[in-house]
């Protein structure tokens, strides 16, 4: 008997939001794009009706529904992340492999993210045409050397397989000549961006594993919210030059990540970390709250209604964008689909 199908896929795990709940087992959201001047500026919601898309992560495979990668992160990722950050915010010890777990949780929440997705079509867009330019070259050496006996061979590969890149490969003949012509196609989608996740925590995730990690609390009296996009990757010279569309590696950027409402985790990379419990002063407090809430898309999560946040981001009324915006989600599993029934069906 198989497992039902996993329709909501849950962006921002349940386990990791109920850290926000409050005493009526709700999370507080704001949201940073409504319909509705008039909306309420917080609305409390059970973690199991925010944070998630229908069909997020499904792919088609071999002309069924696979929800793999939802299982997975919910197994190797959700799982043990929970039970570590138990440990974390009760302020016991963490061992080397608890740390370890605690960093692949933040590498997920980095890329798992609609606002990581929507990255990725980004670049998608401006970059296919090297990808592909880059894969008929390697096919043509592969070819010269022997290594394989059709492209054919190559191509079934990618096209069975739902963590590899969608990839279609074709060789068009030359009437009355030896000549071929290859070419390459794909699609910025769903599965070009699934094969992304899974290259980034499976192999350049590594170098997180190198930073100096602390869990720094806040200034008393405050407390960390978090969001819909809650790593934040900064980039800071001083309170008016900054960004935060920094990496995993750049030196002197620092990373923040919300594991609870007392407790983050953080890195400057390169820097020493923070003594073990330490609580930021007022003005780092101040400032670390500013950044996650700007890195925020569409939702902030808290366990009360902070008034600081709409000052932090102001929240955008418009009513065209709020339709665009959850159109585009209803239609984005059966525009992909459609595509993954071509590249991934079975031979």
């Amino acid at each position: 008997m198989t497992n039902p199908l996993i329709v909501r896929n849950h962006y921002v795990p349940q386990s990791y939001l109920r850290r926000w709940q409050n005493s009526d087992r709700k999370v507080m959201v704001y949201r940073t794009l409504v319909s509705h001047v008039n909306l309420p500026i917080w609305k409390p919601y059970s973690t199991s009706a925010i944070a998630y898309h229908s069909h997020l992560y499904t792919q088609i495979i071999n002309g069924k529904e696979n929800d793999e990668l939802e299982r997975w992160f919910a197994r190797e990722i959700e799982a043990p992340a929970s039970r570590v950050i138990d440990k974390a915010i009760s302020d016991q010890r963490l061992s080397k492999d608890d740390w370890h777990i605690l960093i692949k949780l933040l590498a997920a929440q980095d890329v798992r993210t609609p606002s990581r997705m929507r990255q990725h079509i980004e670049w998608g867009i401006k970059s296919a045409s090297d990808v592909l330019n880059e894969v008929l070259e390697d096919v043509k050496e592969k070819l010269e050397k022997g290594e394989l006996t059709s492209i054919d061979q190559e191509a079934e590969g990618y096209e069975k397989k739902p963590n590899y890149f969608p990839l279609k490969v074709i060789t068009e003949s030359c009437p009355d000549s030896d000549i071929a012509t290859l070419r390459a196609e794909t699609f910025i989608g769903r599965s070009s961006w699934i094969h992304s996740i899974k290259h980034l925590l499976e192999n350049t995730s590594q170098i997180l594993y190198k930073h100096k990690w602390s869990i720094v609390r806040p200034a008393k009296g405050y407390y960390w919210f978090t969001s819909d996009n809650p790593v934040v990757k900064l980039n800071y010279t001083d309170h008016l030059n900054y960004d935060l569309l920094g990496g995993w590696g750049r030196e002197k950027g620092n990373i923040i990540f919300p594991i609870g409402p007392e407790h983050a985790l953080f890195a400057e990379i390169g820097g020493r970390p923070f003594p073990k419990g330490a609580r930021l002063n007022l003005n780092l407090t101040l400032q670390f709250r500013k950044f996650i809430a700007e890195n925020s898309h569409r939702m902030i999560f808290s366990f009360y209604e902070d008034t600081d946040v709409p000052r932090l981001k102001s929240r955008i009324v418009d009513n065209e964008q709020v339709k665009n915006e959850r159109e585009e989600i209803l239609n984005w599993h059966l525009a992909n689909a459609h595509l993954e029934r071509e590249y991934f069906h079975s031979k």
